[in-house]
């Protein structure tokens, strides 16, 4: 046998093997349960994530998955690596929205968001932004968090606007700043209300 048909033979077997590795890797996991605890099983039944968490919020793990660990909401990939603190909202994980969701910096306590791939889009370095709608998000600067009963929310500083991107699009001048609906948005400044749209 030539060295070129060694070579593509070599080739093959690395394709064939990539292939199936490839092919496994992008099977869906199962949420189980043992004795309280929950983790993820592949479609033969075989443990792929430990049964080592209080509680999940995924049904089926295709990229990542929301679990309760160390009393905080975690999104896991398929490795079960942790990847960062989930934003709780209504009792559970942010929602995704506009294809993000937010996620928590332990440290500081700022908001960022990432995709439904586990990759952060936008770093957390804001002290509270609202859902993505419609491609803007406002984020608020000098408020102060106040709860009732069952939420929280935002009372005074100053509101503004970003893109996907993290860009700020509109600084935080606002006194009161809406999540875009059928392309507008109202803003209140002092005692007047005005709204935005979308080009």
């Amino acid at each position: 046998m030539n060295v070129f048909l060694m070579i593509r033979k070599y080739i093959y077997i690395i394709i064939f093997f990539c292939c199936i590795y490839t092919n496994a890797y992008s099977q869906p996991f199962f949420i189980a349960e043992k004795e309280g605890l929950f983790g993820y099983v592949d479609s033969l039944g075989i443990i792929q994530i430990p049964y080592e968490y209080p509680f999940a919020y995924t049904d089926t793990l295709i990229s990542i998955a929301f679990v309760v660990y160390e009393g905080k909401i975690k999104a896991i990939d398929k490795e079960n690596t942790k990847l960062f603190t989930v934003f709780p909202y209504d009792n559970g994980p942010d929602y995704e929205s506009d294809g993000l969701f937010r996620i928590v910096d332990d440290s500081t306590g700022h908001i960022g968001f990432a995709n439904m791939e586990g990759l952060i889009v936008i770093p957390p370095k804001y002290f509270f932004v609202n859902p993505f709608k419609q491609g803007f998000a406002t984020f608020n600067e000098g408020g102060k968090i106040e709860y009732d009963d069952e939420y929280k929310y935002i009372l005074g500083g100053k509101w503004g606007y970003i893109d996907k991107k993290g860009k700020v699009v509109f600084p935080a001048i606002f006194d009161n700043a809406s999540s875009f609906e059928e392309g507008k948005a109202e803003i209140k400044i002092d005692n007047y209300h005005f709204y935005l749209y979308q080009k």
